[in-house]
């Protein structure tokens, strides 16, 4: 991926107002993604993620933006503009952005898994394109990866909340996995909303952040299930799931129910 050298002050202001945008998005319920589109140093508009409020899957930050800005100036070329972008474009909307022929795109945090700006492809560098925006990214990508990192963690412990213990299972308090080594910053997730896991709730670990840490050059990969044994449970993978993800791939490596920190059934006879 290119990594710009430095960036101005104008830039990171114009970042910020994307940020202040992407805090709208987390507000309303949405991923909190924001973008400006700017033209002679001024913004000429602003959109943040709106694909759950409004029921539509192109209500990406940067489409809202350009579709804002193309109205603002009355053609849906927008030479001369910039957009300012919290997270490396998707290819819908880098694809957007080439149509739109901007001048520059500039994002704040990596996305490994559908990042087109670099990260699983570099659209922005075809040869074959008519027209080539130039990407940079990296600018103040840290706070743009936290305002993810958080967003999502905050949603898997609502969900843990919302889903009380069935009445013929068992769930192992947290305080009991005190002793057990965790990377920093990790928290549990879980998954119960799955008929097959019918109420219960199940714990895994999932190595691939969307947003990682400034400087990350990991590049899209395989994905891998570990599963553990019968007398054992995710922990045991820990090292080898943090190898994998820095390597680039993603690893998930669930607690089987009635393991780990999964909900365990009463009955002897499920097991």
């Amino acid at each position: 991926m290119k990594t710009a050298q430095a960036f101005s002050a104008e830039e990171s202001h114009f970042m910020r107002l994307a940020l202040q945008e992407a805090c709208a998005a987390r507000d309303a319920g949405e991923v909190p993604v924001g973008a400006v589109v700017v033209r002679d140093g001024q913004v000429i508009a602003t959109g943040h993620n709106r694909s759950i409020g409004t029921s539509d899957p192109t209500a990406h930050a940067e489409i809202v933006a350009l579709r804002a800005a193309a109205q603002a100036v009355g053609n849906y070329r927008l030479e001369g503009c910039d957009l300012y972008v919290t997270l490396e474009p998707c290819p819908m909307c880098s694809g957007a952005m080439l149509h739109a022929r901007l001048g520059q795109v500039v994002f704040g945090a990596q996305d490994p898994r559908t990042g087109t700006a670099g990260s699983v492809i570099d659209l922005f560098a075809l040869p074959q394109l008519n027209h080539r925006s130039r990407a940079r990214g990296g600018l103040l990508a840290s706070e743009c990866g936290a305002l993810l990192r958080d967003f999502f963690r905050e949603k898997r412990r609502a969900s843990a909340r919302r889903h009380p213990l069935r009445e013929d299972a068992l769930r192992t308090p947290d305080h009991a996995f005190a002793a057990v080594p965790e990377k920093s910053g990790e928290s549990p997730s879980y998954l119960q909303e799955h008929p097959a896991l019918e109420g219960l709730r199940m714990h895994y670990r999932d190595f691939g952040p969307l947003a990682p840490e400034p400087g990350d050059s990991r590049r899209g990969g395989s994905d891998w299930l570990c599963l553990h044994g019968p007398m054992n449970w995710s922990q045991r993978f820990g090292s080898a799931l943090r190898t994998m993800g820095h390597a680039g791939l993603r690893a998930v490596a669930p607690d089987l129910i009635g393991f780990g920190r999964s909900d365990k059934p009463k009955r002897e006879s499920f097991h």
